[in-house]
């Protein structure tokens, strides 16, 4: 028995000291409910890039669909840009909302592979005349820009810790290293794999004929019906009809965007009226890193996540916590920061870890001291290792005729100064420096793991795995999404009775302005840069390191296309 709602807000504690009130907002929020959800209601929702949280969404949908009257579930899909622990989770979420008998339809006009493997538990798919549908397989995006930044007269001079450590091979090298390309095949591999299998259950197609689907790469709408992979060809305007013929009476569509809030604001009520034993789930989402972020992106920095772990360690309602982690990782200090209050919030209470699309690097570094980590088969995560270093832009400003001259201080002044690479002694100290971040890094996930160093040793040196193959190497504890999690956390923390489930987002401060990336010739070049943009897209890890010059980073070095 439990309710879910987003607590980053002053309303939580005024609920928790007026509980008279919760309980009249709680019946209130019924009473609303009731007239928004009548007899034959299918909650509408689109799922593109703009919905928030996916996982808050689902518990929301979730939440919904169990209501009295809800007949049906209508998921108009675009382009979600989600990774594939999101999509796994709401195939699970697309699972319950049918296991309660309210029927789940997908409309999606071009739907490719993520598309495809969410609806294909869904009761109907339904494409329009003129959509296409790509079933193209998972692949990996390799890019790299040494020779354009050699001509450029721009030169990364980067030191990794961890054979398998790639991320600093965008900036040196024309191809991959035999390291990064035998991890990366064997994780499209693995969640290539992932998408056959749950194709296949799903629509009740052989993966041969799915792969005879593939080999002809985009679809048209009758060939995909043909071929097993969607139900029916209809225009949108069409859909009520058929909602008719499927559920068997009239029917209302309730865009379900319109009751975020009064959902959320009736499920806070309930969770204060009831005075229940909270779980508490902390959502982590984006790098890892001491400070802000380029665009006002989601982050997880020190000075926000801090103060929230060690408030839920001192709350004496809360049981468990949940860390629903999704990060390429970044900032080996950062993440240390956040892994010892981890650590001492475990000491106190229950720490189970979720780990979502992308949970590697700094992302596990901070989750190494859970009792539990639990991944879904394609999440991406170990990356245990370290990398750093500096773009030097001498010889390209020299082209400018700008030069640049050293006065005074030690002899490591220049150490991290863009005007040329390091020296050998610099080097030698600075690779020194980054081994004894990936020994400390090994050791922590040892520690947590209660593991040997000697065991973790060959699941680190900065390879990637997916969920499965991390289950097998030891570096989760099982394949599972956040209700797995969740039930994890009851367990442990010995929870038998009914309990309520609290979610907290932790968002930085608003701010009205961008952080540029340092260097005065980037800054030059900025303008004509931009018109490069979409060919060049940095991975997140290569702008990390451009933004941190010096620092030693835990971070992924891999992207894996699924759309």
């Amino acid at each position: 028995d439990w309710s879910s709602d987003v607590c980053s807000s002053d309303l939580s504690l005024l609920l928790s000291l007026a509980r008279p009130f919760s309980l009249v907002a709680a019946w209130i929020g019924r009473r609303a409910l009731r007239g928004a959800l009548g007899t034959g209601s299918v909650l509408d929702l689109r799922l593109d890039g703009n919905v928030g949280d996916p996982l808050l969404l689902l518990s929301h949908l979730e939440f919904a669909a169990g209501r009295p009257g809800v007949r049906g579930v209508l998921l108009q899909v675009a382009g979600m840009g989600w990774g594939w622990a999101t999509l796994q989770e709401w195939r699970a979420g697309i699972q319950r909302i049918r296991e309660k008998g309210v029927s789940v339809v997908v409309y999606a006009e071009s739907p490719g592979n993520a598309a495809l493997y969410l609806s294909s538990v869904a009761d109907k798919v339904i494409v329009p005349p003129m959509g296409e549908v790509s079933l193209l397989g998972v692949g990996g995006q390799l890019r790299f820009f040494g020779p354009a930044l050699e001509r450029l007269g721009l030169e990364f001079d980067v030191v990794s810790a961890g054979a398998y450590k790639s991320m600093g091979e965008s900036f040196t090298r024309r191809v991959a290293s035999p390291q990064n390309r035998e991890a990366t095949q064997l994780l499209v591999e693995e969640l290539q794999a992932e998408l056959m299998s749950a194709l296949s259950l799903g629509r009740g197609v052989s993966e041969s004929q799915l792969e005879a689907a593939m080999a002809k790469g985009a679809l048209s709408p009758d060939e995909a019906l043909a071929a097993g992979l969607i139900d029916r060809v209809a225009y949108e305007s069409e859909i009520d009809e058929f909602l008719k013929e499927l559920l068997g009476k009239e029917c209302t569509r309730v865009d379900l965007g319109q009751l975020t809030k009064p959902l959320s604001l009736l499920r806070r009520a309930e969770r204060h009226s009831r005075g229940l034993p909270q779980i508490a789930v902390l959502h982590l989402r984006g790098n890892i890193t001491m400070g802000v972020e380029p665009g006002g992106r989601q982050r997880i920095a020190p000075p926000e996540v801090i103060p929230a772990l060690r408030a839920l360690r001192e709350d004496p309602m809360v049981q468990a916590v949940v860390l629903a982690v999704n990060s390429p990782g970044g900032s080996v200090l950062a993440s240390d920061l956040i892994w010892k209050e981890v650590q001492l919030l475990d000491q106190a209470k229950p720490v189970v870890a979720y780990f979502g699309d992308v949970s590697a690097s700094g992302g596990y570094y901070i989750s190494a001291p859970a009792r539990a980590i639990y991944a879904c088969p394609g999440t991406i995560t170990g990356s245990i290792g370290v990398v750093g270093g500096k773009l030097v832009t001498g010889a390209a400003t020299a082209k400018l005729g700008i030069y640049s001259e050293a006065v005074g201080g030690g002899p490591m002044l220049g150490m991290y100064s863009s005007e040329e690479p390091f020296d050998p002694s610099q080097r030698a100290r600075f690779r020194a420096r980054l081994q004894m971040a990936y020994k400390g890094f090994v050791e922590r996930v040892a520690e947590g793991r209660k593991r040997t160093v000697e065991e973790i040793e060959p699941m680190a040196q900065g390879r990637v795995w997916a969920g499965a193959s991390a289950l097998e190497g030891g570096l989760v504890d099982g394949l599972g999404g956040l209700t797995q999690a969740l039930d994890k956390a009851r367990e442990l923390s010995k929870l038998h009775g009914p309990w309520s489930r609290k979610d907290l987002v932790v968002r930085p401060p608003a701010r009205f302005w961008a952080q540029f990336l340092p260097g005065g010739l980037l800054s030059l070049l900025a303008p004509q840069l931009k018109v490069l943009e979409p060919w060049l897209s940095l991975p997140p890890a290569a702008e990390m390191l451009l933004q941190s010059p010096g620092v030693a980073l835990a971070v992924m070095p891999v992207e894996v296309d699924l759309n």
